[in-house]
């Protein structure tokens, strides 16, 4: 399966996050071509601010009690580039890459966190292993569906988050 399928999945988990007034922000957990968990952000159902796709996803996947080395070759997919936190939950769970369609200037992490290993040259634990990460995957598809959202949300939260992205 290419990564422009495993994406193509997230991008529809995230219309039916949007098709129930969330954010269009979903992501899913592969160990090969086997998907092991999906989920999207639920923040307005749960009225929660830290209930992330990626988090909860990955919090799925721990569930599972991989082990180590197996968990070297997750992929964590998101329609959004991850923040800190779910970055960090990424490299806490050991997972091996990490692809996402839209880069988020306001708080995506990538560059971030890429940055600061590269500065300290970080040892070889594998709890701060910076994964393989790979950008843009359907990129002009995620931008779609937060155009949709902003046009069908005029007023609602998170409107200026879906426009920052929209405009992209």
């Amino acid at each position: 399966m290419s990564p422009e399928e495993k994406m193509a999945y997230v991008l529809g988990l995230a219309r039916e996050a949007m098709d129930k007034g969330e954010l269009p922000i979903a992501a899913a957990v592969y160990l090969e071509d086997e998907r092991i968990t999906s989920a999207y952000t639920t923040e307005r159902a749960d009225k929660r601010w830290l209930i992330h796709a990626e988090l909860k996803a990955l919090l799925e996947a721990d569930s599972k009690q991989l082990p180590y080395p197996t968990r070297a070759k997750l992929e964590l997919y998101t329609n959004l580039e991850p923040c800190l936190m779910c970055l960090g939950a990424a490299m806490s769970s050991f997972v091996g890459k990490v692809y996402y369609a839209l880069e988020a200037p306001e708080d995506g992490a990538v560059e971030l966190v890429r940055g600061e290993f590269e500065k300290r040259k970080v040892s070889g634990l594998p709890v701060y292993h910076f994964p393989e990460v790979t950008g843009g995957v359907l990129r002009e598809q995620s931008i779609g569906l937060f155009r949709e959202f902003v046009e069908r949300n005029q007023g609602k939260p998170g409107l200026d988050f879906a426009k920052s992205l929209a405009a992209l």
